[in-house]
């Protein structure tokens, strides 16, 4: 592969900076271990582009190297099933007044705890497709299953969450994305 070539498909993986951050920080829970994932990522797939050869399929491979670069961080950290909580909260929406921060707070606690909790596989798809907003045929390719098995463990790992949710008293939840 020429430099030139080489540039052209890093400049193409750095078109995905946001779905990077965004799945990280669905598997990490916390924005700056999402931003040490990220670069992480970024660093591992730059150093592996010359074994790129169907530069058509970038992108998947760039998701792929994403999830296993965080499944690697939480190995190493020992933690397997449970993510750690992050120890910096973050809000999406600017509340009114501090009950409703409060309220928010607690649901975005609840959630997190819930995804915490879901089998590996169900949490992976779960975060890539919630997180990073990718189409179930990208979720298929990124975790090596078949289109019904992504369908299966989405579906699954929503009605979890969704319970989860309903049993810490926050009823039905609507997707913000």
């Amino acid at each position: 592969m020429t430099a030139e070539e080489e540039a052209k498909l890093f400049e193409e993986m750095m078109a995905y900076r946001e779905d990077i951050f965004r799945i990280c920080l669905g598997f990490s829970r916390n924005a700056s271990d999402a931003e040490d994932l990220s670069q992480d990522t970024y660093l591992k797939a730059y150093k592996g582009l010359a074994r790129i050869h169907t530069p058509y399929a970038i992108k998947e491979w760039l998701f792929r190297v994403a999830r296993t670069t965080c499944l690697d961080h939480a190995k190493r950290r020992g933690v397997v099933r449970r993510f750690e909580r992050a120890k910096t909260r973050e809000i999406a929406v600017d509340p009114h007044t501090p009950e409703s921060r409060a309220v928010s707070q607690e649901g975005l606690e609840s959630l997190k705890e819930a995804v915490s909790r879901l089998p590996r596989k169900q949490r992976d798809v779960f975060v890539l497709r919630e997180y990073g907003r990718l189409s179930y045929e990208e979720i298929a390719r990124t975790v090596d299953a078949r289109l019904g098995t992504v369908m299966s463990r989405l579906n699954r790992a929503r009605r979890a969450v969704a319970s989860s949710i309903k049993e810490a008293g926050y009823g039905r939840t609507g997707r913000s994305e």
